[in-house]
């Protein structure tokens, strides 16, 4: 049975836990999760299956007028149905079990309570996010780690994907085997009938992450001899897969056809510059290049300001910003220590930088689940109300 399922709590590890073994569990079942009450809040109004939660994240809704066909309250306590539920906090009924117990044996009352519950039509699919940039030293693989980590806390499934010629994430994946990229390209061009038999054999988890890879080849003339038809068909073979929700790709700078490509696949480009006149500059000169070569097949894209000092377009920013479309609310701060890491796994425990980039993924919609089987339309428009902020706020 198909359902579109929500969870939601403020414990970031427990819903971690809950939403991957909810997968495991059950293939067939939608699951997004979320810790915050403005990320649930969007979220509710698809009008999901079943919500379950803890109280102090499910009673904030009480004027929600119809959250979910059925919803089941995690509670610390004893049975008390109703209490603290007036005023139409939740549609339907409710039911209340107990939040710290054997996961199994939560997923059997769960499923006691939904073995009736009428399923919702999907309306999605993996949504794909690619963090460029014009110019190089601007943060790309760090914030898009970062990304990768708060979308995988918060429940969703995800692929990350490094298209750098030059890469050095062996540093925080280990070095792996360096030829499983060729192989993965191999069997995308050559078997088209075994050729997601090949990527889940090829494919690692990255458990800090709770992400899924494919080890970067150890010398860049694979990366260097990508064509632009070759990486619509991987990103359409891992959309395809049915194996995420989110997909994130972290290639090099570059001006190249695959990679305006690349950004043409993608439900959305973050496109990082940060406060320096010549890589603001060069953003300029190639996202209006782009823009003419590519007219309205160009996909949606945000820039943001990475290492910042200061406000965005305030008086932190030193140079004039001189794009038709603004930079997004959220900028991501700078931290003076990274210039002396010397463990890669350090980019992912600053909480100012986690927190900015949890507020920018919110800010455009980047961890909201989509589910499998939308056409593009569909999936851009996730984020299209985040990108039209921005645009509005442009200084051109």
């Amino acid at each position: 049975m198909e359902l579109r399922v929500v969870l939601a709590a403020t414990q970031r590890e427990y819903v971690a836990k809950l939403a991957e073994f909810l997968r495991e569990e059950e293939p067939g079942w939608e699951v997004s999760a979320y810790t915050n009450a403005s990320a649930l809040r969007m979220e509710l109004e698809r009008k999901p299956d079943l919500l379950i939660g803890t109280r102090e994240l499910v009673i904030g809704f009480r004027n929600a007028g119809g959250a979910a066909g059925k919803t089941i309250v995690l509670t610390e306590e004893r049975d008390v149905r109703g209490e603290g539920f007036e005023g139409g906090a939740v549609s339907g009924e409710w039911e209340t079990m107990a939040l710290y117990q054997p996961l199994p044996s939560l997923l059997s009352g769960i499923r006691s309570e939904t073995a009736s519950q009428p399923s919702s039509a999907r309306s999605g699919g993996a949504q794909v996010v690619t963090v460029f940039s014009s110019s190089g030293g601007t943060g790309k693989t760090t914030v898009a780690l970062n990304i990768v980590r708060h979308a995988g806390e918060m429940g969703l499934r995800v692929f990350y994907l490094n298209l750098e010629a030059l890469n050095a994430t062996s540093l925080l994946f280990g070095r792996g085997e360096p030829d499983s990229f060729s192989r993965l390209m191999y069997a995308l061009q050559s078997e088209a009938q075994g050729w997601e038999e090949a990527f889940r054999r090829l494919k690692r988890h990255q458990p800090q992450l709770r992400a899924d890879y494919v080890d970067a080849p150890e010398h860049p003339g694979e990366r260097l001899a990508l064509q632009a038809e070759t990486i619509g068909l991987l990103i359409d073979g891992v959309r395809r897969s049915g194996m995420y929700d989110a997909i994130v790709i972290d290639p090099d700078s570059g001006a190249g056809d695959w990679h305006r490509e690349l950004l043409r696949a993608s439900d959305l480009a973050i496109w990082l510059v940060v406060d320096d006149a010549q890589a603001i500059l060069k953003a300029d000169k190639l996202y209006r290049y782009w823009q003419g070569a590519a007219g309205s097949d160009f996909g949606p894209c945000a820039f943001v300001l990475n290492k910042a000092t200061g406000t965005v377009a305030g008086p932190g920013m030193q140079n004039r910003w001189p794009l038709p479309c603004g930079l997004t609310e959220v900028a991501l701060p700078y931290i003076p220590h990274w210039k002396a890491i010397d463990q890669p796994a350090r980019v992912l425990a600053d909480a100012a930088f986690a927190g900015a980039v949890e507020r920018m993924c919110e800010n455009l919609g980047i961890v909201r689940h989509s589910g499998k089987g939308a056409n593009e339309k569909t999936r851009r428009e996730v984020v299209h109300g985040g990108v039209q902020r921005a645009r509005a706020r442009g200084t051109g």
